[in-house]
């Protein structure tokens, strides 16, 4: 049976903000089949649906949540599911991406599915040619009467979708569109209505209390037992479904050429691929069809982090399965599995559904929230304002969308780039085989990020201040450069970050670009130099301690030192790459990395995790291949 929380139930998560952008309307493939006013939407599943039996009431005290943070270690496998959670293995990898310092969402609606005067709501793909000249219905109020559900089940090995929409011709018909299926496929579809629009909100309210159990008024309550999970949408204005190139602007003009340096215009090109974007969502089983980047809410997002940070807790204590949810650790993972599966969609095909069970594919899912978090960022980049395309090349105004302050390419023939270069070559751990070609080293600089630096604790002469490597697969960059990187937010799991949460650096390369994710990016990666101020003293450790970033502030140390078996032998003063870094320390490559010899150390390489955003400073951007 599903199990229940033995708390008071949570309050409706915070509606997203307002949207005004217009959407662009996806055309129809294929014919809608008849009407589906005895739909069973389990008939496109792989089973039929019994509902779970009733929960226990819920009773008992209210559940703590952890604080704490975690080191996620991207996972390329999926680990097979146990009986019993497991302790994270030594981790050899930072975080994929740091979360906490302010984000420049686009903006979103107040309320969730309200609209502003005049934006477009795109109709679901799969619309009959019919119904091409309608529109999403937006009622006086703003109301977008546009609703996405899903259902995930991993016992019945149920992965449904189900969406309604409510749509007006300029003539004044109207008409409720419903199509319902497996994630991943087109599945069945029916329009219903004689026309009127009493008649359509009539069965649009009547489909969507069937389906999800809630008022349409009620749709960002918490889910209901056994029914579907209303998943929220953003409505800004997105690039889903555009097809713009570099070179043509949308009324066939030519676009101007691009004023930026060559390999700047190859950076952009490679930030901002969209095939890219999509290898790294289908990598990680996510459906973008049915919530595409320019849908994705943040509030969307931010349930899923909750989800999981439930998921998590359970992880880490098995008792919460009896004393808080009325069950067995099985049946609360995959409950707490399917809520999550529910609100972020996968696809699986036809095989059986996955259960979070271990801190493998827990870490696997946080690192699918953080890409995805990034690449919103990019979308939204691409989204800017295109009025302007007749006088600007694309690249030209994505790389605008960074907000950079500077981005120069070094001669390959400078003594920068020679030292850079051999910090890159020079630091691969034996352990990874990693193989680099270098195609371009940028001197970067992030708008406002000196200032900060400047007006921080962490400003005047250098306490332990290095320079040091942070990798993340090239998809993650439009986000990391427009915003910056971040610390996981407090909705995001406790346990996992294997130091606290916090902004993980490295001192070998192939530490660093062990996160890359070349693999999706066809062996394009980036890499970023970062100038650190880590403090004197630093808190020193060799065990994992997911309290790590709480314990270094009691002891008023800002920067942990999570120490390896090998790293750099010696370090000297990074004037020697630029003046501007005097009094930075960077390894003296010329002698070569070996063994610490620091006691009890089990990782096998340093790692520096920093918990204050205003620490760390962008300094180099590397393209490589491997």
């Amino acid at each position: 049976m599903p199990p229940r929380k033995k708390a008071a139930a949570t309050a409706a998560p915070a509606a997203a903000p307002a949207s005004n952008g217009r959407a662009t309307r996806s055309r129809a493939r294929t014919a809608a089949t008849p009407a589906d006013n005895n739909d069973n939407d389990a008939a496109s599943d792989a089973h039929n649906d019994p509902e779970p039996a009733k929960a226990k009431p819920a009773r008992g005290k209210k559940r703590s949540t952890a604080t704490d943070g975690v080191d996620s270690q991207p996972t390329q496998k999926k680990a097979k599911a146990s009986a019993a959670p497991t302790q994270p293995a030594p981790s050899d990898a930072e975080p994929a991406v740091d979360k906490s310092s302010p984000r420049l969402e686009p903006e979103e609606v107040e309320n969730a599915q309200i609209a502003k005067p005049g934006i477009k709501i795109p109709l679901d793909e799969f619309v009959p040619s019919e119904l091409l000249q309608f529109e999403v219905y937006i009622d006086d109020d703003g109301v977008i009467y546009d609703a996405s559900l899903n259902q995930t089940n991993a016992g019945q090995n149920n992965n449904k979708f189900y969406r309604i929409q409510l749509l007006r011709s300029v003539a004044g018909s109207y008409k409720t569109w419903t199509r319902w299926g497996r994630v991943g496929d087109r599945g069945q579809s029916g329009v219903l209505g004689n026309g009127s629009l009493p008649d359509a909100l009539e069965n649009f309210n009547k489909k969507f209390k069937d389906k999800s159990g809630l008022a349409w008024s009620d749709r960002t309550a918490p889910p209901k037992p056994k029914k579907y999970t209303f998943v929220e949408r953003s409505y800004a204005e997105d690039s889903d479904d555009d097809e713009e190139t570099k070179t043509k602007s949308e009324n066939g003009v030519e676009a101007p050429e691009s004023r930026l340096a060559k390999p700047v215009q190859e950076l952009m090109e490679l930030i901002f691929n969209q095939q890219y974007f999509a290898n790294v969502m289908s990598s990680m089983n996510y459906d973008v069809k049915k919530l595409p980047l320019g849908k994705l809410s943040k509030t969307t997002l931010t349930r899923g982090y909750q989800a999981l940070k439930d998921l998590a807790a359970l992880l880490n204590d098995p008792t919460l399965a009896t004393s808080q949810y009325d069950t067995t650790f099985a049946s609360a993972t995959e409950h707490l599995s399917n809520s999550y599966f529910s609100l972020i969609p996968h696809i699986f095909g036809r095989r059986a559904l996955p259960v979070i069970r271990d801190q493998a594919m827990l870490k696997q899912e946080i690192e699918l929230l953080e890409s995805l978090s990034d690449m919103k960022d990019a979308d939204a980049i691409l989204k800017q304002d295109k009025t302007d395309i007749e006088r600007l090349n694309v690249l030209d105004r994505q790389f605008q969308g960074l907000g950079m302050e500077e981005m120069s390419p070094l001669k390959h023939t400078s003594a920068e780039f020679r030292e850079l270069k051999n910090y890159l070559m020079e630091t691969r751990g034996a352990t990874h085989n990693a193989n680099y070609q270098i195609d371009q080293i940028f001197r970067i600089e992030r708008s406002g990020e000196k200032d900060r630096f400047a007006a921080s604790p962490f400003a005047g002469p250098p306490r332990d201040r290095r320079l040091l490597w942070h990798g993340s697969c090239a998809t993650n960059f439009g986000g990391i450069l427009s915003q910056g990187l971040r610390i996981a937010p407090p909705e995001a799991p406790a346990t996992g970050y294997m130091f606290g949460k916090g902004i993980y650096l490295a001192d070998m390369s192939s530490k660093s670009a062990n996160y890359c994710r070349s693999y999706v990016t066809n062996g394009h990666a980036l890499l970023l130099l970062c100038e650190a101020e880590l403090g004197d003293p630093m808190q020193h450790l060799t065990n994992a301690s997911y309290n790590a970033g709480e314990d270094a502030a009691a002891k008023g140390m800002s920067s942990t030192w999570g120490q390896g078996t090998t790293g750099p032998s010696a370090w000297k003063d990074a004037e020697c790459v630029n003046p501007d870094l005097k009094g930075v320390k960077i390894p003296d490559v010329s002698v070569k990395p070996g063994q610490t010899d620091v006691p009890n150390a089990y990782l096998l390489y340093n790692e520096y995790i920093a918990y204050n955003v205003a620490q760390v400073r962008l300094r180099y951007l590397f393209r490589i291949r491997m």
